[in-house]
């Protein structure tokens, strides 16, 4: 335990001041703006469960689970695994007084950790919208209280959901040099989930569960099958990933 959590601590002082942490920080931005413009367009309180902080929640996560943080995971894991590709660097980790597993693992929770951190963010940000849209535009209803337990549920099941995808990208962008070819795997597959979201590949499809997940939790449908997939994938394709990468030849 000792020896990973060096690992951890190394890991976390690269990504210190680089743009995988800034962008954490920046990516739930574009969400935010773009759910103040839509909310200002409406002219009168539209009912949702009597309660606009429902609204505001379920389109921060639908907007954020199917279409931005797939392609987020996709850009911070590929600058992660870019830190030791540009540099040639897995070598020389290899060679340190350390398990190599603990050098997957530690990027493995890095990644897990900004995911989680930017998702923070966005439920900071959509607090702050709804508390400016009650400021300017009181007829839109967002005078009632925040309902917190649902929200917080709601934003930490989305991010569970999300694991499966996570794993999966860090060993995409680990295992191939081209920060190109990563990404290119991310755009496809989000594009490929949006054309699925309706269908019934919805619920097996990575990239479709946080938005699914967040959809179905507020309507009050059940999510924990695709939950359990996001869950216990996340960790099955990170220990999978992890024992394919340390084998990988690095030389």
């Amino acid at each position: 335990m000792n020896k990973f959590l060096c690992a951890l601590s190394a890991e976390l002082l690269k990504v210190k001041r680089t743009l995988a942490f800034w962008l954490t920080l920046l990516a739930p931005l574009p969400v935010a703006l773009m759910l103040l413009m839509i909310f200002l367009q409406q002219v009168e309180q539209i009912g949702y469960r009597d309660n606009r902080w429902y609204s505001l929640s379920q389109n921060s996560l639908v907007i954020w689970g199917l279409l931005m943080l797939p392609l987020f995971v996709t850009l911070e894991t590929g600058l992660l695994s870019a830190l030791e590709h540009n540099n040639k660097t897995w070598k020389q980790l290899y060679a340190l007084p350390l398990p190599q597993w603990t050098i997957y693992a530690a990027k493995q929770f890095v990644s897990m950790g900004l995911i989680g951190l930017s998702m923070i963010f966005l439920l900071a940000m959509m607090v702050g919208v709804g508390l400016l849209l009650n400021r300017f535009r009181p007829t839109l209803g967002f005078a009632a209280h925040i309902p917190w337990p649902t929200i917080i549920q709601a934003y930490l099941l989305t991010y569970l959901a999300s694991w499966l995808i996570i794993s999966l990208h860090l060993w995409v962008s680990a295992h191939w040099p081209s920060f190109v070819a990563a990404m290119g795997v991310g755009i496809v597959a989000t594009v490929a989930g949006v054309l699925v979201i309706e269908s019934d590949w919805a619920r097996i499809y990575p990239w479709t569960l946080p938005g699914l997940v967040a959809i179905n939790f507020m309507e009050g449908d059940a999510v924990a099958a695709e939950l359990a997939l996001g869950i216990v994938g996340g960790i099955v394709a990170a220990l999978a990933a992890g024992w394919e990468v340390t084998r990988h030849d690095v030389l």
